[in-house]
């Protein structure tokens, strides 16, 4: 997988962004054992195998960056993924292209990438706010921003049943900012958050902290 953008985010995050180019046998055969097999055995999709394990080799290769053994990965009955006998937080998003793991010792993160697709024109009044429906105006990239913003910030929250629409805000943004503000509610909670956004080859990739 050869290693697209790496950076600092913040104070304490780091973002690496890899190509997907392995197959599934090449990605099995790095990995060795240091993956979760009965949570892979429960994917069926080629496609999803093979991003499912190209996110795990390149967890492995960045926690071993930072000098930490890296012990295999689990999941939360949230679902949100979690390093074993390590307490540094990670996020994971892959898509048919990329994969991207974003790790911060000190406070949770979440990362989205998606590909900037019409079908986010066709869904916007599902997952925006009238406020939020009005700002992006039908625009494909500025859809793109709200929709990665909200999934990594539902993300770094780590909770189940929020919904994206009544729960989550982003705030108005101007066009190709790297950063937008963000808010989640769950009942009497309120979850602040910078989020910064890139772009790569079509694709909006989301931080958020």
């Amino acid at each position: 997988m050869p290693l697209v953008h790496s950076e600092r985010i913040g104070e304490t995050c780091t973002l690496l962004l890899w190509k997907l180019t392995e197959t599934e046998s090449e990605l099995r055969e790095n990995l060795g054992g240091g993956f979760n097999a009965e949570e892979l055995n429960n994917i069926s999709h080629p496609q999803k195998i093979r991003e499912w394990l190209a996110s795990r080799m390149l967890i492995k290769t960045l926690v071993e960056q930072f000098g930490i053994a890296y012990a295999g990965l689990h999941k939360d009955q949230h679902g949100k993924a979690f390093l074993v006998n390590n307490d540094s937080h990670i996020s994971i998003t892959h898509t048919f292209e990329y994969v991207a793991v974003a790790i911060n010792p000190v406070a949770a993160v979440g990362i989205d990438m998606e590909k900037s697709d019409p079908k986010l024109q066709r869904t916007a009044n599902k997952y925006l706010s009238v406020s939020e429906f009005e700002h992006a105006d039908n625009e494909l990239s500025r859809l793109s921003v709200y929709w990665c913003a909200k999934e990594a910030l539902y993300k770094m929250y780590g909770k189940k049943k929020i919904s994206f629409k009544e729960s989550i805000f982003i705030f108005p943004f101007p066009a190709e900012n790297e950063m937008v503000s963000g808010k989640l509610t769950d009942e009497d909670l309120i979850l602040d958050s910078n989020i910064h956004v890139r772009w790569f080859d079509g694709h909006c990739l989301a931080i958020a902290l």
